[in-house]
């Protein structure tokens, strides 16, 4: 896919419809303390939850508080106990945004662990750290119709942002200068824990690698519909989402506080650590607590979507009850062919632009796995179409693969690039949008090999008409002769080639586009260019030449050096040389293979009259 991925570079760069809104200071419904308040032994509770949706607490005792060079600035170092300890094995992932309360007042939540440790020692975050993820701005995506809570205070705006990101700036320059790593390992547990459901394994995997994740949990699947006018207490289970519907993917976490204006605060440490995000938050429904050697767990499943979090920062999570973001909706009809079956998924997930089309994809992928219910070899047919702001009726793009190791993983490839393409275009935002993939597949190699090419003489004038015989095997059957017209241009002359290929091999690309002759300037322009792109169905049949002066006729000194095929789009090339002949395309059933190629020599009439003539001269 070469020409898809010279596209992609060239469009590279990315507008997000997206309003910035400083974050007034947070302040929690509660009283709170400060970390310099604290002694090692003094004693206060936690709030989290262990089963179903009750909020229960334990003991926990101040141990000691840890200094650190990066933020957060200091961990608080707590020791639970309790029956409610005793029963899940300690503090466990998903009691990560756990509330901690001292004489009353609130202190900050739990955030850290170890992995195969004493699982009753953990890490606090202080709240004034957890508070701080208010001072940066939101990127909130504003669309119409789309139910908002009341804006932030103007008068009480904190301009501390800009501070902030030096300070953060000069902490990571300051560990580099010591040496240390930028991934200071100071946590080794997931506090929340990844789940991801609905998708294959070996996917699953993909798609926690992708979110930078060594692991995830099973579970996670639910409808979460929106729930609008709800509350959050401190201490409730919530879930993070980044695709819901018939495929989840998203984290565990506890509420830490809330303020009077609908935010919330949230993990005590960064989910994926993205900044202004749009991430649909959920109420959580935990089933239990696993507990485990390495480090205990809970397994959840959300429920509501409650809000949105729009901050992810390395303190912890912070977002807005109430408001609502805009998601990608995408829908997967699979038909298995052999068995004769269909199915049908649909899934929703975040709208980031830099992450939609990897995440998308691979849950895609993930789904054929599960309906397939198989990998490897086989053959494809996909279409992908899209509906979004200002796509008109929409678009869509239809091509095949066959693929002798893993079809499901090689027929997405093309859909992911061209996500990417939309996603990450510069001319116009398109949200709301709409993904649709429909595709068969089938165990059977559809292929069409090219046997022969056939031309009936090897010497030509400029203008005639060239019949091209091909002789064509569908994988495993009879040959079968297909017979194309090429039309030798008036200025070809000499050695020229006639080519026969299958459609995706040494394909026509943008050379304008890599050798900077050209750019795509428009949004329209961009669909031209990717419906140009070569389908894998196709076969092809070429006449090349290198374009020379007519006879007796010398260069002009104003004639551009730059031949005319390199500084045209591919859309371009492709319908110049379908009207002018020296292109043909038909579109097979079968994913073609083979090149071949045939030499011809072009002689114009009297062209060696001509040259005796000019030697004379």
């Amino acid at each position: 896919m070469k020409p898809v991925r010279i596209f992609y570079i060239a469009l590279l760069a990315a507008i997000l419809f997206v309003t910035a809104v400083e974050g007034a200071p947070f302040r929690p419904l509660e009283p709170s303390m400060k970390t310099a308040s604290l002694r090692p032994g003094m004693k206060g509770y936690a709030l989290t939850v262990v089963s179903g949706r009750e909020i229960t607490r334990f003991p926990v005792e101040i141990v000691s508080i840890v200094p650190r060079k990066n933020s957060p600035e200091n961990l608080i170092m707590i020791k639970a106990s309790g029956p409610v300890i005793a029963k899940t094995g300690g503090i466990a992932a998903g009691m990560s945004g756990s509330p901690v309360y001292i004489n009353g007042k609130l202190l900050g939540a739990i955030g850290y662990g170890w992995n195969f440790s004493d699982h009753t020692l953990g890490l606090v975050t202080p709240l004034e750290d957890m508070a701080s993820v208010w001072d940066w701005p939101e990127n909130k995506i504003t669309l119409p119709l789309v139910p908002l809570t009341a804006g932030p205070d103007k008068d009480g705006e904190d301009k501390r942002s800009e501070e902030k990101e030096e300070k953060e700036k000069e902490q990571k320059e300051t560990k580099k200068d010591e040496g240390e790593e930028d991934d200071e390992p100071l946590l080794i547990g997931e506090m929340s824990p990844l789940f991801i459901d609905g998708v294959s394994p070996r996917k699953a995997a993909d798609i926690a690698s992708l979110l930078g994740k060594e692991r995830f949990v099973p579970g996670g699947g639910g409808d979460s519909p929106v729930e609008t006018g709800g509350a959050v207490r401190p201490g409730e289970a919530i879930s993070v989402l980044l695709a819901w519907g018939d495929a989840v993917v998203g984290a565990t976490g506890t509420v830490t506080a809330v303020s009077a204006d609908g935010r919330f605060i949230g993990f005590a440490h960064p989910f994926l650590g993205r900044g202004a995000v749009n991430y649909p938050v959920a109420r959580s429904y935990i089933h239990s607590v696993v507990p485990s050697l390495e480090a205990p767990f809970k397994v959840g499943t959300p429920l509501q979507i409650f809000g949105t979090v729009t901050q992810d920062r390395p303190q912890g999570i912070g977002g807005r009850i109430g408001y609502f973001t805009p998601s990608v909706s995408a829908e997967l009809k699979f038909s298995d062919l052999d068995r004769k079956t269909a199915g049908e998924k649909k899934f929703r997930f975040i709208p980031d632009p830099f992450m939609g089309a990897k995440l998308s994809a691979n849950i895609f992928t993930g789904l054929i796995d599960d309906l397939w219910g198989r990998k490897g070899q086989g053959t494809a047919v996909t279409t992908l179409t899209l509906h979004g702001k200002d796509m008109g009726q929409g678009w869509s793009r239809k091509n095949m693969f066959f693929s002798d190791k893993d079809l499901a993983a090689d027929a997405l490839k093309e859909a992911a690039d061209l996500l990417d393409l939309v996603f990450l275009n510069p001319f116009s935002e398109i949200y709301p949008v709409g993904v649709a993939l429909n595709v068969e597949f089938t165990e059977t190699p559809r292929l069409l090999y090219i046997e022969k090419i056939e031309i009936a003489d090897n010497s030509f004038h400029p203008g005639k008409t060239v019949e091209v015989k091909v002789t064509l095997r569908p994988y495993r059957k009879k040959q079968t002769v297909k017979t194309f017209e090429i039309t030798i241009p008036a200025d070809a002359a000499g050695l020229c080639e006639i080519l026969v290929r299958g459609g995706g091999i040494d394909p026509l690309n943008q050379s304008a586009i890599a050798q900077g002759w050209q750019s795509v300037s428009s949004f329209r322009q961009m669909f031209t260019e990717m419906s140009a792109i070569e389908t894998n169905n196709e076969l092809i049949i070429e006449f090349n030449y290198d374009k020379v002066p007519a006879k007796g006729k010398k260069r002009d000194e104003n004639e551009d050096p730059v031949p005319k095929e390199d500084q045209e789009l591919l859309s371009e090339i492709k319908k110049r040389r379908l009207e002018d002949g020296t292109l043909q395309i038909y579109r097979s059933e079968y994913v073609v293979e083979g090149l071949l190629r045939k030499l011809v020599a072009v002689k114009h009439p009297g062209g060696e009259k001509e040259e005796a003539s000019d030697g004379d001269e």
